[in-house]
């Protein structure tokens, strides 16, 4: 079955009107387009709202549901602080959701065996990337304090945090990424900066107060 998939916006825009009804669509509520920048439908005048919402969660369910849903409607909602959409489920059929679930039951062990030996792969593989992450770290920064490469590494490559270390920039060892992880890790260790959350002070009027101390320490690092 080949599936037709639609985009559907949690909007952030006050502007968006409905292209059929015309009828505007308020910030947080659904709107069906390419992008945010297209024209598009409310949920209302769109097909999917006769389909069933599927939490995101289980990627297994998600993907066998959508191959068995003629239909497929995925949500995004903007993410302030990444600054960017991030799925957050899916509209389709409700007979797909079933019939997935069936699939899902009838090979759970099997799949859970091989996602466990997976798990152990990427978790090995994590360490690999967070040593040669730490050794390119003291690389740049040879006079940072012993051990303090690992620590700063370690929580910049944290998984699922959305730091540096995880973006696929850092992955390549690009120096403005590593950088920027040391720059934090002085910010917060080096510096009275948390401190002065809470004294009336704006979070842009700390970052700046705090700025030379950084360089400072950057300097003595290097």
């Amino acid at each position: 079955m080949e599936t037709f998939t639609q985009n559907i916006f949690v909007t952030k825009k006050e502007t968006l009107k409905c292209s059929n009804c015309r009828k505007s669509i308020p910030q947080g509520q659904a709107f069906v387009a390419e992008s945010e920048k297209h024209q598009g439908t409310c949920f209302g005048c769109s097909p999917f709202s006769k389909l069933a919402f599927l939490k995101p969660g289980n990627a297994a369910l998600t993907r066998r549901s959508k191959k068995h849903s003629s239909l497929c409607g995925v949500v995004y909602a903007w993410n302030a602080r990444r600054k960017r959409f991030e799925r957050r489920g899916q509209y389709v059929e409700a007979a797909a959701i079933i019939k997935a679930e069936e699939e899902c039951k009838a090979d759970a062990a099997e799949r859970l065996a091989k996602n466990q030996k997976a798990a152990i792969v990427r978790a090995e593989q994590d360490k690999i990337y967070i040593a040669e992450f730490s050794k390119a770290i003291r690389a740049l920064y040879p006079n940072c304090p012993k051990n303090r490469e690992v620590e700063i590494a370690t929580h910049a490559c944290e998984k699922y945090s959305g730091r540096v270390g995880r973006t696929a920039k850092a992955k390549e060892f690009d120096k403005k990424m590593i950088d920027l992880a040391v720059e934090a890790h002085i910010r917060h260790q080096e510096t009275n900066y948390d401190s002065q959350f809470g004294k009336g002070k704006a979070k842009r009027q700390i970052r700046s107060d705090v700025k030379q101390d950084i360089k400072a320490v950057l300097y003595k690092w290097r």
